[in-house]
């Protein structure tokens, strides 16, 4: 009976500390990219948006139609647009010709090929699928943006503020994600940077290469991607304050020309349920 109580002893404080330690590393994941630090909300706007991720890359010689068509589209649609250009593929790796310029990223290419946009230009309209794919040809981006601005229900709204700090090269953004209609599905959040007014090489049909082509919307390397946003069901009328911190690209050229895309996705079909973006 001794020997027992003797062995319960020596485990019990190992459990402790076991205990401890599971909590302080669910603690570490847990403040990843989130932080107490907060900034005013400079954007509030009640209304659906919807998100063109235009899938591009510098060797495409039909991309620069496409860019064209994504910028009539804005000119189109308003504020009840974001556009994302995401070079991704073969298409976008660098080389002499093009200066060994890189706006791939990583998960950028992930998405290319998990929504199977490989083949340039290719679009993507809230994440939707279209028949039994996701991609959309450039001649196709307008209509069925017309049928996610009419038909998609509006289940919440994103707040923003964000500021560049200076004294650390870091992004850091608010967000108030606001559901107006209960909501069952559990969700996750991304926060990305991107870039306008980058000049450099593009190859295109008109011309075989253009030196001077402005790049708009690029997607940059470092952001937050499918980030918890709530594993359980979310009432009508409740808020979730989030705050987050991304680290400046160092390949950004001018961080005046940036802005943040912060989206919200069903974790379960991937279709995003409302965007928001912000200037800097």
């Amino acid at each position: 009976m001794k020997k027992i109580l003797y062995s319960l002893l020596l485990i019990i404080p190992l459990l402790w500390v076991s205990c401890d330690t599971i909590e302080d590393d669910a603690k570490l994941v847990m403040q990843k990219g989130e932080t107490t630090d907060t900034t005013p909300i400079t954007v509030r706007s009640s209304k659906q948006r919807v998100l063109l991720e235009d899938f591009t890359g510098w060797r495409c010689t039909n991309c620069p139609a496409a860019a064209e068509k994504a910028t009539e589209l804005i000119s189109k649609y308003g504020d009840k647009l974001v556009v994302m250009g995401v070079h991704a593929t073969s298409f976008a790796k660098p080389s002499a010709e093009n200066n060994n310029v890189d706006f791939r990223t990583e998960f950028g290419d992930k998405w290319a090929t998990d929504f199977g946009c490989t083949s340039l230009p290719a679009g993507m309209i809230n994440r939707t699928k279209v028949g039994s794919g996701y991609k959309v040809e450039t001649p196709d981006w307008d209509i069925n943006i017309q049928n996610a601005l009419a038909t998609k229900e509006h289940i919440m709204d994103i707040n923003l503020g964000a500021v560049h700090r200076q004294a650390d090269n870091m992004i850091l953004v608010s967000c108030e994600n606001e559901f107006l209609k209960d909501y069952a599905s559990p969700t996750l959040i991304s926060i990305l940077v991107l870039e306008s007014g980058i000049i450099g090489v593009q190859k295109s049909n008109e011309t075989p290469i253009i030196e001077d082509y402005v790049f708009n919307h690029v997607l940059r390397k470092n952001g937050l991607v499918d980030f918890s946003l709530s594993v359980k069901p979310v009432s009508k009328n409740e808020i979730i304050y989030k705050n987050y911190l991304v680290k400046v690209d160092s390949d950004i050229q001018d961080i005046t020309k940036c802005s943040v895309v912060v989206f919200v996705t069903n974790a379960e079909t991937k279709e995003i349920i409302q965007v928001n973006t912000i200037e800097l």
